[in-house]
Order: structure tokens, then C-alpha cells, then sequence
């Protein structure tokens, strides 16, 4: 009907217009300078509704008939507009509704539920806790290889610890291991230079204040033109001679007492390989080779919705409740397809502050666990698909890392022991002081149990370097990792070593980093450095508040 008028309209006026001229800017007849402005002077919406009809059907019959507009397809792309808008509106809002939980919301609070921003101990409302003494005379032990008569630091060069970083979590009891090694407390580190790769305030802040009160043997290092994911560049500073360097990420949850003095040792005892590595505990290439040798355990995630223990200050396993046989996989170890692998290696998060359980002391129930599902699909898929897994699995690295405190708790440290001593060639590319060095180790402590990665890229969380190698090698690569890992091995033929006998603990690679935080790791690391490592003045407390439920 609406068309119809239209189409009359149309002709009534053409009938009674002057010849039309082709220009956009023609004269429709009685337009007069007085409508014009009436026009101007209307509301849209007045306009829109339909006041001053005559003028409205001039109007349609000038812009939209005669310019031959094609309403269906005016009415098609309307349609279009909208249904695009509606689907974007979902997008959005599901897109909000996923990330919603890991947003901070400002409620006039500074603490909120973010991953990691939350503790499973008993802080009060405030967020204030006194620190427990329940384990002031605990039996446990770390259990030490030290040579006869202790460990030694060597003399005639400097020892000089890297800390990359960027996180204050990690990085306030990780401070504990950091005094424990100082040279000035008996250790071997003659300072501590802390590599600033963040601009977070509240970070900032953090070391400020630590570094303050550690004048004496610490000192920050700004990041410079070091930004976003460049790290080649902090490497430029660190070129000393007869310097060994031992650079150290900011998320080292454990720092076995042996692990800087063997590593060291190995470092002088072996000048050949471009660098030595720690033996990492959650790394996809060591993590694995702990799983052959009986490190790893049959730990899953708590299946539970909601917290069923208390809120306490607790590092040990054996304080857990068991994984519930009736909540693991029906598994037919000769059809993967009978389970949902992914599900199993990357499962949901239960609740904030949820523990890992171990199962059933069965050998075969490892293969129910994260890392042994991982693992069997790693056999049909290739290895490639199983150490991209372990670098990604928020599950996987729980679990390493609870292994870690069974076997801590244990006092069986030599778990993680696996190479053996390798021979290599008298390297063109040490200094005369290494060189030197080197020969006065003959017979001493370091390189024991080496494991050579064979030019395949490993991770770079813990490692030893010499300063004129460093010096040698320079500029390194944004992916610093690939480039003293891999590339500047191939390019000078010296290998990079693991020395399986120097333990640390890691808490995360990025992809793992909200999983990982929502468990109650970061509260058993801090309760264990606590109770074995931090002295009676530098106990370590939470900065957040309790997480719900406990």
C-alpha cells in the first residue's frame, strides 16, 4: 500500500514538473526557500514520524524513486545490518562472560578475585596473617651431595646471580633462597642483580622496598630499551670477565642448597659447553625424563566443586585426602578414543586455591594422571605433540611440581638424578682464567651427571654462563632462549648441558600461568620456604586475601 502512494505521487509530480536536468542538485517543484528552512528547523524524529507529509513524498519521490534505489535491496541490506549487529552483540557478550572471572572490577577494594590473588592460609578479613610454627621441629630434611668437608666457594672470580624480573609473588620467597646462597651467608652468590622487565607499578614498589633494605648485595638493573618480549637486550651488561653468571626467572619456586654450588662446580669443571642448565622440575624436555626415572607421581586435581579442607599453612602432600578411584577416567590404555584426552590433559579449573591428591600407590595409575595421558598420546601423534602438551598444560606443571614437594617431603632429592659424565674436546673458545680453572677442578666437585640436549631448544629459566662467552656471542637474540640454547651452539659447535644433579623448581610458562595460579601451589612454596629456608626475621606472609570457600 505504502508503495503504491508512493508510485502515484511520483507521477502526480512528474506530470507537473519542468524538464528535469541529470544534476543531483535540481529543483523539485514548490520547493521554496520559507520549506527549506521549515525543514531545517524540524526535529529528525518530528520528521520521521510523518509531519508534513507533502513535503515527505516529495522528498522519497527525489531521493529514492527517481535515483531508481532498489528497495528490496535497501530492504535486504537493513536486514543484514541488523542480524550482523546481533551476532556481534553475542560475540561480545560471551566473549565478556568467559573472561569475567579473571577481571579485576574495581569495588573500592585493592584485592579481587584474579588468579593467583588469593591464599588458601587463614589471613583474617584484612587480609593480615602471623606466620604458623606448627613444624618449627620438623624431622624432614634436605638431603645434600655435597663433597667431603662441604662445598667451597672457588676463589679468583666472581659469581653474580641474574634475577629476570617481573613478578613480586614469586620473587618475595624466592628472596629466601637468594640470602641463603649469598657469599656473605656462607653461599657462593657474590651479589644479586635483579633485570627489570616490567613497568607494574605495584612490582616496581615491591623491589623497590626489597632491594632497600638488601643494599649491600642487591641492586636493580632498569630494563632500558628492553621492552615487551625483548630479552636479547639484557644481555648486553653482563659481559665481565672471569665472571660466571647465573641468570635466574623471577618465577623460581625451589632452590635445592646443592643446586648453585653443583652448578657452579660444573660450569669451571666443564668450560667446553656454551652454557649448563639446572635440571628444571616443570619443563616439557626434563619433565619427561623425570617420568622414566620415578620422579613424577600419580597426582590429578581435586575433583571436588568446592573447598573440603581448612584454611591452613601447608606444604606436604601427605596431609591431602586421596584422589576418589570413583572420579578417574575409565581408561582403555589400547584405545586412547576412549577417553577425552584433552579434557584430561588441560581439564577444568575446579575452584580458586584447589590442592592436587595422589592416587592409589598403583604403578599403572600414573597413566591416568595428566602427564601420562599426555604421554600416550605423545606414542600415537609423535614427541613433538607430548613436550607441546607439557609446555602448555597448567596440569602438567602442577603435578611436576607437586611430585616435587612428595619427593622433598620424602627426602628423595636423588630422584631427579639421570645422566651420566661426558667427555669433550679442549675448546678453542674459554678464557685462559677458565682454562685455568678447569684444570684445578680435575677430580673435584661438578659434572657428575651431566645431559647433553643435543642442540634442541631448552628452557632457559636456570642457567650458568661465563661472562666473555656472553661478551663473545653478543648481540643476543630478542628469543634469547633459542639463541643460547640452540643457535650459538650450532654456530661455535659448544653444546648446552643439563646438570641433572642441580635441582629448581618452576611454577609456570605463560600458557600455564592461570591454571597454575588458581591451584594452592604458590601457598605450598611459600609454607616450604618458610619452614626449610627463609630465617626466623625474614618469614614470608600472603599479600591477598583468602580465597572462598576456606
Amino acid at each position: 500500500m505504502l508503495l503504491a502512494h508512493l508510485r502515484a505521487a511520483s507521477i502526480a509530480s512528474s506530470m507537473g514538473a519542468s524538464s528535469a536536468t541529470s544534476s543531483s542538485t535540481r529543483e523539485i517543484p514548490e520547493w521554496s526557500e520559507e520549506r527549506t528552512e521549515s525543514h531545517r528547523a524540524q526535529p529528525k524524529f518530528v520528521r520521521a514520524m510523518g509531519v508534513d507529509r507533502e513535503w515527505w513524498l516529495r522528498y522519497v519521490n527525489h531521493n529514492l524513486l527517481r535515483r531508481n534505489i532498489d528497495l528490496r535491496r535497501l530492504i535486504i541490506a537493513v536486514i543484514v545490518f541488523l542480524v550482523l549487529s546481533m551476532v556481534v552483540f553475542e560475540v561480545t557478550h560471551h566473549e565478556l562472560y568467559r573472561i569475567a572471572p579473571f577481571q579485576s572490577v574495581s569495588l573500592g577494594t585493592e584485592n579481587s578475585e584474579v588468579p593467583g590473588q588469593c591464599t588458601t592460609w587463614p589471613v583474617d578479613k584484612d587480609g593480615q596473617y602471623t606466620p604458623s610454627h606448627a613444624h618449627e621441629n620438623s624431622t624432614i630434611r634436605l638431603e645434600s651431595f655435597a663433597p667431603k668437608g662441604g662445598w667451597k666457594k672457588p676463589v679468583g672470580i666472581k659469581i653474580v646471580a641474574l634475577v629476570f624480573y617481573g613478578r613480586k609473588r614469586t620473587v618475595d620467597f624466592l628472596d629466601c633462597y637468594l640470602q641463603q646462597n649469598l657469599a656473605s651467608n656462607g653461599g657462593y652468590l657474590d651479589e644479586i642483580r635483579f633485570m627489570v622487565h616490567t613497568n607494574k607499578e605495584e612490582d616496581l614498589e615491591y623491589l623497590k622496598d626489597l632491594v632497600s633494605r638488601r643494599e649491600e648485595d642487591y641492586r636493580v638493573v632498569e630494563s632500558g630499551p628492553c621492552e615487551g618480549t625483548n630479552f636479547g637486550c639484557i644481555w648486553d651488561s653482563v659481559v665481565e670477565e672471569n665472571t660466571i653468571y647465573v641468570k635466574i626467572d623471577d618465577d623460581i619456586v625451589f632452590i635445592h642448597p646443592d643446586a648453585i654450588p653443583q652448578l657452579v662446580h660444573t660450569r669451571i669443571a666443564t668450560p667446553h659447553p656454551f652454557g649448563v642448565s639446572a635440571n628444571l622440575v616443570n619443563s616439557p624436555l626434563t619433565g619427561y625424563e623425570h617420568f622414566h626415572v620415578g620422579a613424577i607421581h600419580a597426582f590429578r586435581p581435586d575433583p571436588s566443586k568446592e573447598p573440603s579442607h581448612l584454611a591452613a599453612e601447608s606444604w606436604r602432600p601427605s596431609e591431602n585426602k586421596l584422589f576418589p578411584s570413583s572420579s578417574l577416567p575409565k581408561l582403555n590404555i589400547s584405545n586412547l578414543k576412549s577417553i577425552d584426552l584433552d579434557a584430561e590433559i588441560f581439564p577444568d579449573r575446579p575452584y580458586y586455591g584447589h590442592p592436587f591428591l595422589l592416587l592409589a600407590d598403583d604403578p599403572f595409575d600414573l597413566m591416568k594422571t595428566p602427564m601420562g595421558l599426555n604421554y600416550l598420546r605423545g606414542g600415537d601423534e609423535g614427541v613433538e605433540s607430548m613436550y607441546d602438551g607439557a609446555w602448555k598444560s597448567w596440569a602438567i606443571a602442577s603435578q611436576q611440581q607437586y611430585s616435587l614437594l612428595k619427593n622433598l617431603e620424602d627426602n628423595a632429592i636423588s630422584r631427579y638424578f639421570f645422566g651420566s659424565p661426558l667427555e669433550f674436546p679442549p675448546s678453542k673458545n674459554i678464557s685462559a682464567v677458565a682454562s685455568k680453572l678447569a684444570a684445578q677442578a680435575k677430580g673435584g666437585p661438578g659434572a657428575e651427571q651431566l645431559y647433553n640436549t643435543q642442540y634442541k631448544r631448552y628452557n632457559l629459566n636456570f642457567v650458568a654462563l661465563w661472562g666473555h662467552d656472553i661478551k663473545a656471542a653478543l648481540p643476543i637474540a630478542e628469543d634469547d632462549e633459542e639463541d643460547i640454547t640452540v643457535t650459538i651452539p650450532k654456530r661455535t659447535h659448544r653444546p648446552f648441558v643439563i646438570d641433572t644433579r642441580s635441582v629448581v623448581g618452576h611454577h609456570g610458562f605463560y600458557p600455564q600461568h592461570d591454571g597454575v595460579r588458581e591451584t594452592d601451589l604458590l601457598d605450598r612454596w611459600r609454607a616450604f620456604a618458610n619452614e626449610k629456608i627463609c630465617t626466623p626475621q625474614n618469614l614470608k606472609r600472603p599479600f591477598d586475601k583468602r580465597c572462598p570457600g576456606f
